[in-house]
C-alpha cells in the first residue's frame, strides 16, 4: 500500500513540475532601430519589438548585445505614444529583463 502511495507522489510531482513554463530566454542579437521603435534581431534577420527600450538606450544600432528577455503580449509602454506610418514587420514583443 505504502508503495503505490509513494508512486502516486511521485507522479504527481513529475507532472507538476513538468508543467512549469520556463519564460526567460538568453539570446545574442543585434540592436536594429528605427522610427517605429527599438528591435532585437535575432536568427535570419527575426526582428522582436522591445518594449522596455529605455534599458538599450546606452547600445548603438547595429551593436551585439547578450539579454534575457520573456515573451510579452503586451506593451503598456507604447500605448498613446504616435510613432511612424512605416511598418516594421516583427515575430512578437519582448520585455528585456537583463542585459549580459
Amino acid at each position: 500500500m505504502k508503495i503505490s502511495h509513494i508512486l502516486s507522489l511521485g507522479i504527481f510531482s513529475m507532472l507538476l513540475f513538468s508543467c512549469a513554463t520556463v519564460h526567460d530566454r538568453l539570446n545574442t542579437g543585434t540592436i536594429v532601430r528605427d522610427c517605429t521603435g527599438t528591435y532585437l534581431r535575432v536568427a535570419e534577420n527575426e526582428d522582436y519589438l522591445v518594449c522596455n527600450a529605455e534599458i538599450l538606450e546606452s547600445k548603438k544600432d547595429g551593436e551585439k548585445v547578450s539579454l534575457v528577455y520573456d515573451n510579452t503580449d503586451k506593451c503598456p509602454e507604447r500605448d498613446g505614444k504616435i510613432m511612424c506610418m512605416m511598418y516594421h514587420e516583427n515575430k512578437g514583443m519582448i520585455r528585456v529583463k537583463s542585459l549580459k
